[in-house]
């Protein structure tokens, strides 16, 4: 189940499993957390953080603040629909 606390790993995991046909993704739109930041920290102290690199599925689907569709949409709370999965 994917819902929008999957983030980062789980989210590039989860996308990657749909886009090979390995998994089919049940619940709510993942998060869209799909960028790589670096921080940089200077001598006097000051820093910057950058965006330094983009995961994209293996079918370049970029996710960032877009988040990854399930293949099936899952209402949160609903017993009657999560017995039936």
């Amino acid at each position: 189940r994917v819902n929008f606390l999957t983030a980062s790993a789980s989210e590039i995991l989860a996308g990657a499993l749909q886009d090979n046909c390995r998994a089919v993704l049940v619940g709510t739109k993942t998060f869209g957390k799909g960028v790589i930041q670096g921080i940089f920290q200077f001598a006097d102290g000051s820093g910057i953080k950058l965006t330094i690199g983009k995961y994209l599925t293996p079918k370049r689907r970029d996710i960032n603040k877009r988040g990854i569709k399930p293949d099936f949409f899952m209402i949160p709370g609903n017993p009657t629909l999560e017995e039936k999965i």
